[in-house]
């Protein structure tokens, strides 16, 4: 193997392994920097190796879980001795991004410096397996379960079929709940069932929304990287997985909550391995009747002004915010695409201190998480948050996707770039209240922005026009709005959405002939778009048309049994006196 190559194959996922495992990097001979060797021929698989492999590296390697091989008794392990002892050596295992010291976190993945040479001494020395007796038990979990049996398992019903080559899918999965109450989610864990499955993030959506969506395309689920806006994540949270991720387990007081009738939606990346892979991964829930007593909220600090030139090796996007209310930092998400390279996340604080939320050296796409904080960064009003990414955009960046490198801007897809640090604050509901005021302009304006380096990138990408266009008539710049909202109409003809936007627009302007004709084609394009028939009621109602306006309300609740102005409608026009006869107005 190059050297190039090698480096490749050096940060690659899981799937790596399996090329290092011919590869003999590890010569036997070199330990780890500041490790003092034990007597030669005193480690042993039972007294020193078992408990560092089941405390650090069997909870991915085993059967279910992410890792492409089991790591559970001695002859799976000293089988690969020679590659564990390489991999731990690099530090590129256990997968841990944050650099010591920059921040502590719960689930730190790292192995001390002893633990890494008593594993690089025992290889080397031909992996003895030691007295059996000896060895400790390795990690018991219920079906696969590190948590033990989960109070609720979901899935998709039915499996979806990966093919066995292309590029990248997203795909979206919805999970209803039974019927049940209002619930609070202290813990999560997801079972991916197949190492096709790159990364997941879970989303609540209290509407049907989702569920609509799903029912409109062929086969489970629906594609694509944007759900639907009524799926979001719970106020503050992180709900995602990774390769090499543990169970999601929330800090006492801060479970999250599943409404009643409420979906689920897990969202994919999938990444084709070169034969149809089956996906339908498990998502185990472990429910508490405690309901949440912290108050959180999540701060987005990044850029869509990403344009890195090919070649260049130290691009450099920046941004900050000045935090108007006192705030505890409780955990951290941050966000780059391949050609991440140095990730930074501080805080200045009034008096000039600089306070590290993150520092990620060496940023690998593959193995990106969220982390939380061992303790709660206490900022005080008037500190300053700082992001500050680093992207090499050159031949020399093993992760870069093309070769030679290409102009490279902001975009959700991953061959595109991002630069997002998600900053999970906890204060009380007044302060974040607060927060939430200073930074409703700040998240508006990233939208639009967002929309706007979509647009320059393609100006026919019809729900960018929609997104800006429904964003500048409701802040009162109607004329661009109603432009853009065209515009889409004119790329996409069977994009439901801008007419239902146009039709908002003309109602609010009371102009009931246009307003109906936009409603009208909103549901010719999507038979399951409720809120145009709410609209359509409302219209008929307000005409006077009552029996025209229930049969619009009742085909809402159809299709959305929960709307509750549906119900409240339906319900005050069958208690309205009919309307007078001519007769009785004489």
């Amino acid at each position: 193997m190059n050297p190039r190559s090698n480096a490749a194959a050096a940060r690659l996922p899981l799937l790596w392994l399996f090329v290092l495992q011919s590869c003999p990097c590890f010569g036997g001979g070199d330990f780890i920097q500041g490790y003092v060797p034990h007597q030669a021929g005193s480690l042993t698989f039972s007294s020193h190796i078992a408990k560092i492999i089941f405390e650090n590296c069997a909870g991915c390697h085993q059967p279910g879980q992410s890792g492409p091989f089991p790591l559970m008794d001695y002859a799976t392990v000293s089988k690969r001795s020679r590659l564990i002892a390489d991999v731990v050596g690099r530090r590129f295992m256990p997968p841990w991004l944050p650099e010591h010291g920059y921040g502590e976190f719960v689930g730190e993945r790292r192995l001390t410096v002893e633990q890494i040479g008593e594993i690089q001494q025992w290889s080397a020395e031909g992996s003895a397996q030691g007295d059996p007796a000896q060895t400790p038990a390795p990690p018991v979990s219920s079906g696969g379960w590190q948590l033990g049996r989960p109070d609720l398992i979901l899935s998709n019903a039915e499996s979806y079929e990966l093919p066995a080559a292309g590029r990248d899918v997203y795909r979206n999965f919805v999970l209803s709940l039974p019927a049940q109450p209002t619930r609070y989610v202290r813990a999560m864990e997801f079972h991916p069932g197949n190492r096709a499955i790159h990364h997941a993030s879970i989303r609540v959506d209290p509407t049907p929304e989702s569920r609509l969506r799903d029912r409109r395309e062929p086969g489970p689920g629906f594609g694509g990287m944007e759900m639907p806006p009524t799926a979001e994540t719970p106020e503050g949270h992180f709900l995602s997985w990774q390769p090499g991720r543990g169970p999601y387990v929330t800090a006492p007081g801060s479970a999250w909550t599943i409404p009643p009738g409420a979906d689920l939606v897990v969202q994919l990346h999938l990444k084709p391995s070169g034969k149809p892979e089956p996906i339908q991964p498990e998502l185990g829930l472990y429910f508490t009747d405690q309901a949440p007593t912290n108050h959180l909220f999540k701060l987005l600090l990044g850029s869509k002004h990403i344009d890195i030139p090919p070649g260049e090796s130290a691009y450099v996007v920046e941004d900050h915010f000045r935090l108007p209310v006192d705030v505890q930092v409780t955990a951290l998400n941050p966000h780059a695409h391949y050609l991440g390279k140095d990730l930074q996340g501080f805080a200045i604080l009034p008096d000039g201190t600089r306070k590290w939320l993150i520092w990620i050296p060496r940023w690998s796409f593959f193995w990106q998480g969220d982390y939380r904080l061992k303790q709660p960064l206490a900022l005080p009003a008037g500190s300053e948050l700082h992001l500050r990414y680093t992207y090499d955009n050159s031949d020399a960046n093993p992760e870069n996707p093309s070769h030679p490198p290409q102009r490279v801007r902001y975009g959700i897809q991953t061959t595109d770039e991002m630069a997002e640090l998600w900053v999970q604050l906890s204060a009380t509901p007044a302060t974040l209240e607060v927060l939430r005021q200073v930074c409703s302009e700040r998240v508006l304006q990233d939208i639009i922005t967002a929309s706007e380096t979509r647009l320059q990138i393609d100006p026919n990408d019809a729900e960018a026009h929609t997104r800006l266009g429904s964003i500048q008539v409701s802040s009162g710049l109607i004329s661009q709005g109603l432009r853009h909202l065209w515009a889409a109409t004119n790329a996409d003809p069977q994009l439901d959405s801008p007419h239902y936007y146009l039709g908002l627009h003309y109602r609010q302007q009371n102009q009931l002939a246009a307003a109906r004709r936009e409603f009208q084609k909103t549901i010719q394009l999507n038979r399951d778009a409720y809120k145009a028939y709410g609209n359509l009621g409302f219209i008929a109602e307000q005409q006077g048309h009552r029996s025209e306006a229930e049969k619009y309300f009742k085909q809402v609740l159809e299709i959305y049994p929960q709307d509750p102005l549906a119900s409240v409608e339906l319900s005050a026009l069958k208690q309205a006196d009919p309307p007078a006869t001519p007769a009785s107005k004489k």
